[in-house]
């Protein structure tokens, strides 16, 4: 593994940075090898699973105030197993979308580990963040070993919907690796998800001043 890079002076960007640099790291090592270590699937496995799924909560926690549109609360609120409120017309009916998705929020924050709300907000900012930047990510920086090196066609999330599928298709791609050990079926999914580490890690670098 390469040294670091350099820190920022913003320590929570400069961890964010290198768990997102062993994460890419062992993505890529997936890809180069045909599968990764016990090593590799302890950082996916203590790591950055955990960092993803702050992310998550951070989201359904931020998601309430956020003011989305009640067909992607609605969306949202069925993606989270509680099902749609009873029938009901505007004001009444956006207040207990946004009741059942605080009741949402705060079953996952019921996790075995402890994060701070801050921390989960910040998790989510960094994360929206990356996203962001993926299709920013000059070709000459790209580490994806396969096809085409660019992220350009990786568009940003477009809503809270959106946003929500890309959070879950990145615990579910790092959680399929961390059982199956080799990459997977799904290589327009994986490739998401390595976009995603790779821009973070670059982020980290001091991505965000090299902006065009």
């Amino acid at each position: 593994m390469p040294d670091l890079p350099p820190g920022t002076g913003y320590s929570e960007l400069d961890r964010f940075g290198a768990l997102f640099t062993r994460t890419r790291e062992v993505l890529h090592a997936a890809l180069e090898e045909g599968g990764i270590d016990p090593q590799g699937v302890a950082v996916l496995s203590h790591e950055a699973l955990p960092h993803v799924e702050s992310i998550e909560t951070g989201f359904r926690a931020w998601l309430p105030s956020h003011g989305a549109a009640p067909s992607e609360l609605r969306g949202l609120v069925r993606q989270g197993g509680l099902g749609p409120p009873p029938p009901r017309d505007g004001p009444e009916r956006r207040a207990a979308l946004i009741e059942a998705m605080q009741r949402l929020a705060a079953a996952w924050s019921d996790g075995p580990w402890l994060v701070s709300g801050g921390a989960l907000l910040t998790a989510l900012a960094h994360a929206r963040l990356v996203f962001a930047l993926v299709p920013r990510t000059p070709d000459p920086e790209v580490h994806y070993p396969e096809g085409r090196r660019t992220y350009a066609d990786l568009t940003a999330p477009r809503g809270p919907a959106e946003l929500a599928l890309r959070i879950e298709e990145l615990e579910r791609s790092l959680w399929r690796l961390a059982v199956v050990r080799r990459p997977l079926r799904d290589a327009a999914a994986y490739r998401r998800t390595y976009a995603f580490f790779d821009a973070g890690e670059r982020l980290a670098q001091g991505g965000l001043r090299r902006l065009d």
